[in-house]
């Protein structure tokens, strides 16, 4: 019998701290829990319906203009530039010699066939 008094006993103490409002106010939170996990739950479960409407064309064209903005990329990268201070030869200002030399000469050539020409013309006459 002291077993079922220990028991009355706890049983008193631990509704003692209990009212009927808050026991109604914590049942309702749990129900409320309990819905917004039963939604989770349907979302999750329920198929999605992506890729139904798709067409293969759309994605074979989509796929070509990523692979060729890629390529783009990858065919615009240059190296580094060269370096402003980098060393350049000067341009000569004095005539080069082979061009003078080749002038001179073919200056000589057409005074030379200049002066056959003339006479074959005074032997012809």
């Amino acid at each position: 019998m002291k077993v079922m008094g220990y028991a009355a006993k706890a049983m008193k103490a631990a509704h003692n701290n209990m009212d009927i409002d808050q026991v109604e106010d914590l049942m309702d939170e749990v129900k409320e829990q309990q819905q917004i996990a039963e939604e989770i739950s349907n979302a999750i479960s329920s198929p999605v319906s992506f890729g139904q409407d798709v067409d293969d064309d759309e994605l074979m064209k989509e796929l070509e203009e990523m692979e060729q903005e890629e390529l783009d990329k990858v065919l615009l990268e240059t190296g580094p530039s060269p370096s402003k201070t980098a060393e350049l030869p000067e341009v000569p200002t004095s005539p080069l010699e082979s061009v003078a030399a080749g002038t001179s000469k073919t200056k000589k050539k057409t005074t030379e066939e200049e002066d056959e020409l003339a006479e074959l013309a005074q032997w012809a006459n």
